[in-house]
């Protein structure tokens, strides 16, 4: 049985800063401190994903990268979990917002538009600006939290933050 994961402690050991927000948990994950004493972080969620994007992270527990792809929420993590840390009721099944930084193109006046054209949701609008580059507004009532614009971000400038 796992013990409890202080986050906070160990984010200051490993000398990251105290508010470092929490990783992204794959989709149906509990809230982060039952599911750290629930997950047995065995991996089997991580060899079950077809995208590949999620990785065993820190204390080998799994994460979401969304760099390196979307969710398709096929579920396939959930059904591998044995555990429970992982499950169906959890609604949604994955609960992140979007933050853009600095280093957005459109921010920075230069012409893009991967992180809209990636969105199936069309949750991502580029409002106009008269005699400026139109800059990303996510919507976050439309958003599916699937990461997709993530992975387009040709300069890595969207970050999926958990809730909560």
């Amino acid at each position: 049985m796992n013990q409890a994961v202080n986050l906070s402690r160990r984010n200051l050991l490993k000398g990251r800063a105290i508010d470092t927000p929490l990783p992204v948990r794959p989709p149906g994950a509990a809230p982060e401190s039952i599911f750290t004493d629930t997950c047995t972080a065995c991996g089997d969620c991580v060899a079950a994903c077809p995208e590949s994007i999620i990785i065993s992270g820190s204390a080998g527990y799994p994460e979401i990268n969304f760099r390196l792809g979307e969710c398709t929420f096929c579920s396939a993590c959930i059904d591998s979990c044995e555990d429970g840390a992982l499950s169906q009721s959890v609604q949604p099944a994955l609960a992140v917002r979007l933050q853009l930084g600095e280093k957005c193109l459109a921010r920075r006046q230069v012409v893009c538009q991967s992180c809209g054209d990636a969105c199936q949701a069309k949750a991502i609008r580029f409002p106009p600006r008269l005699g400026k580059i139109a800059i990303p507004d996510i919507d976050e009532e439309l958003c599916n939290s699937c990461g997709a614009c993530v992975a387009a971000c040709p300069e890595n400038a969207l970050e999926a933050i958990p809730n909560g």
